[in-house]
């Protein structure tokens, strides 16, 4: 359920963003902001998410608390490229702007659902 919510979320987003016209700097088939890589990326985290949390459930004793925790460093980590490799491919601040929004509107509805925050 929380993929769902995350593909619906940043789906949205982006055409709140298409409609208003915001320059975000890449097109085209390797564009990050195409509905294929939104989808796509979003379902790979997903199922990234749910491995990590089966492994801490197996291997801890609070796999909750420690999901929240590994899933904030993923977060932080996942926002390098963003701000490093994202602007080599012609993508504009706007454009990094809205990748972090869409990277954060990924990780709350995983991490909500996941941990049970809601959906039980």
């Amino acid at each position: 359920m929380g993929v769902l919510v995350a593909i619906a979320a940043v789906l949205l987003t982006q055409t709140v963003v298409d409609v208003l016209g915001i320059a975000l700097g890449a097109g085209g088939p390797t564009s990050p902001f195409g509905a294929g890589a939104l989808v796509g990326s979003t379902v790979v985290a997903g199922i990234g998410a749910a491995v990590v949390y089966a492994g801490l459930l197996r291997f801890t004793d609070k796999p909750g608390r420690n999901f929240v925790a590994v899933a904030a460093a993923v977060f932080l980590v996942m926002l390098l490229p963003v701000a490093v490799v994202a602007p080599s491919m012609g993508v504009t601040t706007a454009g990094q702007a809205v990748l972090a929004v869409h990277h954060l509107l990924v990780a709350v509805p995983l991490v909500a659902f996941i941990t049970g925050a809601v959906g039980r």
